[in-house]
């Protein structure tokens, strides 16, 4: 019983196989239609056999290294993009807050000039000081320093 069906299935797969390598024929009919077919026309018209597709040019052991190579190497595109990206984020974020100390040290030397030396200062600690006149050249280096550093 199972050389029969094993027979069957063999007989059944030649004639499958055997119908898609018999080609395909193109013909116009009477009503000027472009016919494709696996079958020859009926009458004697004339026909323009298509070639069958080439057979792949790898094996498909190397197209499949091929694709996974591809992949591969669009997944370090991939993974450089994210990089450099991650990259500019942080020297946006620096930028940025360069630029906020640059404008907080321009902010506090301008009042350091403006006010008198006997002003009382606010801490960040929350107390208040009075600084004396180096104590308050030191702050105005400082500041200065801050300046040349965060500004462009």
């Amino acid at each position: 019983m199972r050389k029969i069906i094993s027979l069957s299935l063999f007989l059944g797969i030649a004639l499958v196989t055997t119908q898609a390598l018999a080609g395909m024929y193109r013909w116009t009919d009477d009503q000027g239609n472009v016919v494709y077919s696996q079958t020859p026309p009926p009458d004697n018209r004339p026909v323009k056999p298509i070639a069958p597709p080439p057979p792949p040019a790898a094996a498909p052991q190397e197209a499949r290294e091929k694709v996974q190579k591809l992949q591969q190497q669009l997944d370090n595109i991939a993974a450089e993009r994210k990089e450099k990206q991650q990259e500019q984020e942080q020297a946006e974020q620096e930028r940025k807050a360069r630029a906020e100390k640059c404008t907080a040290a321009k902010k506090a030397l301008q009042t350091i000039k403006e006010r008198p030396s006997s002003t009382l200062w606010r801490l960040p600690d929350g107390s208040y000081q009075r600084f004396t006149v180096e104590e308050r050249e030191t702050q105005i280096g400082a500041l200065n320093k801050s300046i040349q550093k965060n500004c462009p």
